[in-house]
């Protein structure tokens, strides 16, 4: 069985909730639209993590991330894009490391487009939202780029579950992928 686990910002949390709702076997309402019940029986969530903070990072995760570029009101990092990028593979990796599941993923963003990382120690894959937003001025690009978020990062590791990796880097919005071969 496949064990994942998620440490999520933007997210909210729902990537991990879909990926059980799959293992799980749900269907209508509490079934995930995008997977379906294809995870049934195949993969298990250890923890599916909603981390908005950088002391929850350095906290729960065990990881010193850079000092964010700004602060919302209620505590929650605001990285620009690039730094996003780089905060998303912190997460992805720390979160598979600390609770021993087999892959992690990491979502994050603040200032721009959204950052999903997927990784399982030897492959490492990296997407992004087309919607950009700010964090600070809330508006509906918030929404829209959150449900992106959580669409891709289903998207993808749908893509890494049934191996169709070369299919997933057809997408133009996969940015980068490393590949540790032996």
């Amino acid at each position: 069985m496949l064990r994942v686990a998620t440490a999520e910002c933007f997210t909210h949390g729902f990537v991990g909730r879909e990926i059980h709702a799959s293992a799980s076997g749900y269907t209508g309402e509490l079934g995930s639209e995008i997977l379906g019940t294809e995870l049934e029986g195949k993969v298990s969530v250890v923890a599916a993590c909603f981390i908005p903070t950088v002391s929850g990072l350095r906290s729960l995760l065990g990881i010193d991330p850079p000092e964010p570029d700004e602060v919302s009101k209620s505590g929650a990092k605001a990285y620009r894009e690039e730094t996003d990028r780089k905060v998303a593979v912190m997460m992805a990796r720390a979160v598979r490391e600390r609770t021993g599941a087999d892959v992690g993923i990491g979502t994050t963003a603040g200032i721009g487009r959204g950052a999903i990382c997927l990784d399982d120690g030897e492959i490492t894959l990296l997407g992004r939202t087309d919607v950009h937003a700010n964090l600070l001025k809330p508006d509906e690009r918030i929404r829209k780029r959150q449900l992106q978020g959580i669409k891709r990062s289903l998207v993808m590791f749908r893509a890494y579950f049934r191996c169709e990796l070369d299919e997933l880097l057809e997408e133009e919005w996969v940015e980068e992928v490393t590949r540790d071969l032996p």
